[in-house]
This record gives structure tokens, C-alpha cells and sequence, in this order.
């Protein structure tokens, strides 16, 4: 009888509160702004009322992201501003916002020959930036339409990788990069809108603090940790 080859170790990672202590995605709009056009600043108030209406209800992430996008940035970014942008955001933000717990984790995974896959709703071009600054083998992130010239676009190509969608996409990069045989599955996040992605884990970490994620994770056998201490 062939023996059964040892499964391959996989381990994916949130980002934003997982990985890195703060959300990203309004923080690079800012941060970016204020480096290519300061006085889209001024739309500020704009931006907060952007915030309110997903809040509300009133539509959702997939028309919020391009809004927001063009809101700060424009109608594009050119593909050599965006590269620039994204390294220079990911050398910010890697390693002065990596919690010590997330650091450990990630080292222990890495140490355990797990192949490390960031998945995230943050924008592909910066998030695949932070993944490389960490190492990461793989990144899934929110897609954007591309111009003509290579220029990144607010619009988004596709639907914002969140949710359902996140744990297809995660699904997808499995078939593509681990093959059919035996694998061995750890999911890390710190928000319950990843409960799809936990549903593929064989271990399944909730990262944080928070009493909604502490109840979640009691109600479907997740184990429960703190990144802002060694793990």
C-alpha cells in the first residue's frame, strides 16, 4: 500500500487588527493623500460622510472602496506611484505595527513549514506589498480595474474580498498552489465576517479581545488569542 504523502501546512492570515495592529485601509488613503495631493484633505468631511453611509446601511463596501479611492487619490494611480506608495506604506507600517503575538505566530507557523497566505479586503497593490515585507507566499486581496497604461483604478475588479467572498477566493489559491492531496489548514482573524474562511480550517484562531468574537469563538470551538501579548 503507497504510503499517504504528509499534507501540505498552510496558514492564512487577516490583516487588518491580525497582522498589523491598525486597519489600513483608510490609514493609506490619508497617509497617501497627503503625499501626492494634500488638499484632497479638504474632502475630509466628505470622506466621514462616506463612513456614515455604510454605517447605515446605505450601500455597501464594494461602493464605498471606489469612492473613497477616487474621494482621496483620484481617478487612478499611475502603476510606478502606486508601487512606490505601496513599498513605502508597507516599509511604515512593517514591522513598528506587527503585534508581538502576530510576530510569534507568524515565526512559529514559518518554523513549523507552513506556507504563510494573507488574505484581506484591504486593496491588492498595497496589501501585496505588506505581504512580501513579511514574507508571505501568497497574498488574496481586493482587486482593481487596471487602465489601458497599467494604472491602478478605484472601480473594483470583481466583488471586495470579504466574507463568502474572501473564503472563495482563499478556496481558489488552495487549488492553484496546494494541489489535491493532504493539507493542513490554520486560519487567523480577528473579525467574525470570517467565519466562512474559518469553516476551511482545521485550526481556526480568533484574534482579539472583543466579547462578540470571545462568544463566537466558545459557539464554534475557535480558540481565542491575544495578539498584543506574545502568542
Amino acid at each position: 500500500m503507497t504510503p499517504q504523502p504528509p499534507p501540505i501546512r498552510i496558514a492564512v492570515y487577516d490583516l487588518d487588527r491580525t497582522v498589523l495592529r491598525k486597519p489600513t485601509f483608510t490609514l493609506f488613503l490619508l497617509w497617501a493623500a497627503w503625499r501626492v495631493a494634500p488638499w484632497r484633505l479638504l474632502a475630509l468631511p466628505a470622506l466621514l460622510l462616506l463612513f456614515m453611509g455604510v454605517g447605515l446601511g446605505l450601500f455597501g463596501r464594494d461602493s464605498f472602496k471606489p469612492a473613497a479611492i477616487r474621494l482621496m487619490l483620484g481617478r487612478q494611480i499611475s502603476a510606478v506611484q502606486a508601487a512606490d506608495l505601496a513599498q513605502r506604506f508597507a516599509a511604515w507600517r512593517v514591522p513598528a505595527d506587527v503585534p508581538p503575538g502576530a510576530a510569534a505566530a507568524i515565526a512559529r507557523d514559518r518554523a513549523e513549514g507552513y506556507r504563510l497566505l494573507l488574505a484581506t479586503a484591504a486593496p491588492e497593490f498595497y496589501a501585496t506589498a505588506i505581504g512580501t515585507a513579511l514574507g508571505f507566499d501568497g497574498v488574496i486581496a481586493t482587486r482593481h480595474l487596471r487602465g489601458k497604461d497599467g494604472a491602478w483604478l478605484p472601480a473594483i475588479d470583481g466583488t471586495n474580498c470579504y466574507g463568502q467572498e474572501k473564503a472563495r477566493r482563499i478556496e481558489q489559491w488552495l487549488a492553484e498552489h496546494a494541489g489535491s492531496g493532504p493539507r493542513r489548514l490554520r486560519v487567523y482573524s480577528d473579525h467574525v465576517s470570517d467565519a466562512p474562511s474559518f469553516a476551511l480550517g482545521d485550526e481556526c484562531y480568533a484574534v482579539g479581545r472583543s466579547r462578540k468574537l470571545a462568544r463566537h469563538a466558545r459557539e464554534q470551538g475557535w480558540t481565542l488569542v491575544d495578539f498584543s501579548r506574545h502568542a
